[in-house]
């Protein structure tokens, strides 16, 4: 029963695979405006801004959190050990006090995965000159191992590996959508014009359905942020 569910899972995730669209890669005008209507009321967003009631965010992608110099954070915050990159932002985001159990953080979270694409896209501008940031930054090895749970029963990851029940994944990171040879893609993502972008690639694996409404597949989504980052390192070296 539990090799069947494995199937099951692995099955699905192909499905969404080849049923994706560009909404993940986010549009940073369209973050900028949605930034200003839903978090400028509580955050400044420039570059050495004041605290508000909640603190200043640039820069904030890379930063540990709870550790804006004036403001004061909630107790899980500042004994979280967060860092803040492109996984854990955009899991917050959706359901802060889901997310964070006894964040002070009021604001209800934006449902949309495009929105919250868009959001990211434009908080990745709010960097200093020279700054350095930590999206996406997971572990190989973990990744290594989630990659094996929920993705070999259907793909294969070497160069040259042959198409099983889903296309290989070897260089997928930045290839455009639909090109692997011998694989029947859906039209959807034919289509699509999709590039399998750091952000493309997380937003399917948190949400195929949130990612392309309509989409066929049934695979759930990987819940945490640490797995999508650590799959997306571990696709990464494969290059």
């Amino acid at each position: 029963m539990k090799v069947l569910q494995i199937l099951s899972a692995g099955a699905a995730m192909v499905i969404a695979l080849s049923a994706t669209q560009a909404l993940a890669g986010g549009d940073p005008a369209k973050g900028e405006k949605l930034a200003k209507k839903k978090c400028g009321s509580c955050h400044t967003l420039d570059e050495g801004g004041a605290n508000r009631l909640g603190p200043n965010l640039f820069g904030v992608l890379g930063r540990t959190a709870g550790t804006v110099e004036g403001f004061k954070f909630s107790k899980p915050m500042v004994a979280s050990g967060l860092v803040w990159d492109g996984s854990s932002f955009t899991d917050f985001i959706e359901k802060p006090k889901k997310f964070m159990k006894g964040t002070k953080m009021g604001f209800r979270g934006l449902k949309k995965a495009a929105q919250r694409a868009d959001l990211l896209a434009y908080f990745e501008t709010l960097q200093a000159e020279g700054g350095e940031q930590a999206a996406h930054a997971g572990n190989v090895e973990d990744g290594r191992v989630a990659a094996q749970k929920y993705c070999a029963v259907c793909h294969s990851f070497e160069q040259g590996g042959k198409v099983v029940l889903g296309p290989n994944l070897f260089g997928i990171v930045g290839q455009p959508a639909a090109s692997v040879v011998g694989f029947k893609y859906s039209e959807a993502l034919t289509g699509s014009g999709l590039v399998w972008t750091d952000n493309n690639l997380i937003g399917f694996l948190a949400d195929p359905e949130g990612f392309l409404p309509g989409t066929t597949a049934r695979f759930p989504g990987l819940k945490t942020a640490k797995q999508k980052a650590d799959i997306l390192a571990y696709l990464k070296t494969f290059q």
